[in-house]
């Protein structure tokens, strides 16, 4: 990491003019002796100043070899060039030689990065998630659109006029078995890991080691009515529950005080009725259903306690038993070793969701399994499929779910990308390695203003949910990424710019 008294070089490829920009920051104006030169391979800079010499090896090979680059202006404390990228392709890496495609970016873990059987373990004490040999087979969810462009399929697809009359009967019934469209739903099968963008999709019966409860832990100060009416008409409501993995017994409430478990009856699975007609697909890690789900748990008591009352009991048993008010949706999911925020419980579709970024697992290749997706990096997959799903370059990031009645000023980030593929190095960076990342303009803004800006209806932005943990770390890594840019690129009006490192199998991560 290069100091106070050392120059700062950022170096950006960019593949569809085929140059690299150097930006230079000098700690003292240019002398003289300040000078710039390229190693006879093209593939470092050396640059010398104030009878120091300090070496950067860029990001891609240029074709200017061995040659001094133009001297800077005398008393200028900022210099830049542009050096055109090496015509020989083979001598740039792979991520390095073209413009990338938003449909050709690697996504993080896909099923085929993931080893048959492996186990799932909380990455912050290895506790098992998903014992080993629970997950048999790895297979890829399709992506949110896929669903519309079926159904659109469906409505429009070619037509045989001869056979349209005898054969009306039997498409009108396979209509209604199709697997798709609003009354279908994916949901997760016994012996199967299903791999979204961001998330593993895994039945409850192959998890293990799991605490939920219906509102985030430390989210907010209890509530002693068990449950709330919170933005958007989302329930919010209180009570830890204990998984014990038994697809029997399901979830069991647990006292938080006394720590006495409470079994649910046997028979506490019944089956849901049809969901309400809908013009939208229900993916299955939609945090908001597009349908109205009656509960899949019966009426119960919690154990009684002297910090609850009767209203207490009586509105948890009409919430789960789905009274007046709908029951909650999701539930969050803890490792119950360490406490760790792993994932969300899926009531509508019995189903654990498994954060990639909070869990470990075994790779397929040594290279997938050095690098363990960050949060930001699954930021970074979301980004890029949502604009190759929608085509927009505005995003809105906002809490998963809101977590309290002051959830007005929750974090939210706008986001509106410049380039959704650059390759980068930048002296300030541990260990001055190439990058490959988003470049994006950012600005923080509350949750009561992410809303209003979606529920526009002249709003060009999408909508992205993470916890609020991962939004947190993703504005962290976004205020730091700005800092690597040199100075007058920091900031566009009322917008900052940075970069979103993306995931890049067998890169080592170095953080700023």
């Amino acid at each position: 990491m290069a100091s106070q008294e050392t120059p700062s070089i950022y170096a950006e490829l960019l593949a569809n003019i085929r140059q690299l920009s150097v930006a230079v920051s000098l700690p003292s104006p240019a002398g003289s002796h300040t000078q710039g030169l390229v190693t006879p391979d093209g593939a470092t800079l050396q640059l010398q100043h104030a009878g120091t010499q300090t070496s950067f090896k860029l990001p891609g090979r240029v074709q200017t070899r061995g040659s001094t680059l133009p001297t800077p202006p005398p008393a200028s404390r900022a210099i830049s060039w542009r050096l055109p990228l090496e015509v020989d392709a083979s001598a740039l890496s792979p991520m390095t030689t073209t413009a990338r495609s938003p449909h050709d970016e690697p996504v993080p873990w896909t099923a085929l990065d993931l080893a048959p059987g492996s186990a799932v373990v909380c990455r912050a004490c290895t506790a098992p998630l998903v014992p080993p040999g629970r997950a048999r087979e790895w297979k890829d969810l399709p992506s949110e659109n896929w669903a519309e462009m079926m159904d659109f399929w469906h409505c429009h697809k070619p037509t045989d006029h001869e056979r349209h009359e005898h054969g009306r009967g039997e498409q009108d019934h396979l209509a209604t078995r199709r697997g798709y469209g609003a009354n279908s739903s994916i949901a997760a099968q016994p012996g199967i890991g299903m791999v979204d963008l961001t998330s593993f999709l895994f039945s409850e019966s192959d998890c293990t080691g799991l605490e939920a409860s219906r509102a985030g832990r430390n989210l907010w100060p209890p509530f002693a009515g068990g449950h709330r009416r919170g933005r958007h008409g989302r329930v919010e409501d209180t009570g830890p529950l204990a998984f014990t993995g038994d697809s029997q017994s399901m979830w069991e409430p647990r006292d938080s005080n006394e720590g006495h478990i409470c079994e649910c009856p046997r028979d506490v699975r019944q089956p849901p009725p049809p969901p309400q007609a809908s013009s939208s697909f229900y993916h299955p890690l939609s945090p908001f259903p597009t349908f109205t789900y009656r509960s899949l748990f019966l009426s119960f008591q919690f154990s009684s306690s002297p910090s609850r009352d009767a209203s207490s009991d009586t509105t948890s048993s009409a919430v789960l038993a789905g009274g007046p008010d709908p029951p909650p949706r999701m539930l969050h999911v803890f490792c119950a070793g360490c406490g760790a925020h792993v994932g969300f419980f899926n009531v509508a579709i019995a189903s654990v969701v498994l954060l990639k970024w909070q869990v470990s697992c075994q790779t397929a290749s040594p290279s997938a399994a050095a690098a363990a997706p960050s949060s930001s990096e699954c930021l970074a997959a979301a980004l890029t499929a949502t604009l190759s799903r929608s085509g927009s370059s505005k995003s809105v990031v906002v809490p998963t779910f809101p977590s309290s009645p002051s959830s007005a000023s929750s974090p939210a980030l706008h986001l509106w990308i410049l380039n959704s593929h650059i390759v980068y190095a930048s002296s300030l960076r541990r260990g001055g390695a190439a990058r490959s990342a988003i470049k994006l303009l950012y600005r923080e803004m509350t949750q009561e203003e992410a809303d209003t800006m979606l529920e526009s209806m002249t709003s060009d932005v999408q909508e992205v949910n993470l916890p609020r943990a991962a939004i947190a770390a993703a504005a962290e890594e976004l205020r730091a990424s700005t800092g690597l840019l040199p100075p007058g690129e920091r900031a566009l009006k009322e917008w900052n710019v940075g970069l979103l490192d993306k995931w890049e199998a067998g890169s080592g991560r170095e953080r700023v």
